[in-house]
């Protein structure tokens, strides 16, 4: 099921780039790390979302006094008290204004909206929608060549209704993990050197 809408908005991507073609493109890969809240189901149980590193990519073009483009972040999941990890991956459409403070120094700030792809126990739901803000600064070390610091709030809409293997107290059982519209947040910093063409 997810396969068919990745493709889906590939090949939406990969439409629009003809028109970004006259414009300048930025590639951003990032390293960072991600800070979890935690969230209770419906039957009050508490799921504990480790903290860790994360891996994203940017892809973005010059729009007016900013940039659009694309985000995307992967990161594993441990959630106690279960007992297989899983992943959360962030698709997000973006766009940010971007502000010279000094000669090589630059800030901005922005907001992105899309979907999370969820492969975890806790969740029957694969796709959930989320959204964020970020903002940081840039420092150009050569013409093409920039390096990132970026601070980033993801609020993901959470709904699920599944039972799974937990690790509780009294051993291993099955649980039945049952979340209306709960909100996960995490706040991500990462570090990127953008490549510009």
């Amino acid at each position: 099921m997810k396969i068919p809408k990745l493709l889906f908005a590939a090949v939406g991507l990969c439409t629009s780039m003809h028109a970004l073609a006259e414009n300048t493109i930025y590639v951003t890969p990032y390293i960072g790390y991600t800070f979890s809240n935690n969230i209770r189901d419906e039957n009050q149980l508490n799921i504990d979302i480790d903290n860790d590193v994360h891996y994203a990519l940017g892809l973005e073009t010059d729009f007016e006094n900013g940039r659009v483009g694309l985000f995307i972040s992967h990161q594993k999941n441990e959630a106690s008290p279960f007992s297989d990890d899983g992943t959360l991956t962030y698709v997000h459409m973006q766009s940010a204004l971007h502000y010279q403070l000094q000669h090589r120094l630059n800030s901005f700030i922005g907001a992105s909206i899309g979907t999370t792809i969820l492969d975890v126990d806790w969740s029957d739901s694969d796709l959930v929608f989320s959204a964020g803000i970020h903002g940081g600064m840039t420092y150009q070390l050569a013409d093409n060549f920039a390096v990132v610091f970026e601070a980033r709030w993801l609020a993901n809409l959470i709904d699920s209704d599944t039972s799974t293997i937990c690790t509780l107290p009294t051993g291993n059982e099955t649980c039945n993990v049952s979340i209306d519209s709960e909100w996960l947040t995490q706040f991500q910093t990462n570090l990127g050197l953008t490549y510009s063409f």
